[in-house]
């Protein structure tokens, strides 16, 4: 593609991701919560988990992704070649 994105902005969006996958598990945490107190859910206990579970594999793997590409990997420097 000729051009590179900037480093920020690739932090930026897995960082975004890492929140997606944080508030995805909330949200089903919070449905099961209400399940369980008797409150009204139309959402079945097999849904709550098994999008739970997918939100979390998820998030493992932007963690992953965000630990070996930001944290762990050095900071490389660009060879201009003309």
């Amino acid at each position: 593609m000729k051009f590179s994105i900037p480093k920020w902005v690739q932090i930026t969006v897995t960082v975004c991701q890492l929140s997606q996958m944080v508030v995805g598990c909330f949200v089903n945490y919070k449905a099961y919560v209400y399940k369980e107190a008797g409150t009204h859910c139309n959402v079945a206990y097999s849904n709550i988990f098994w999008s739970f579970v997918m939100y979390a594999i998820y998030f493992l793997l932007f963690l992953h992704l965000f630990v070996v590409n930001y944290v762990l990997k050095p900071p490389t420097k660009k060879v201009h070649s003309e």
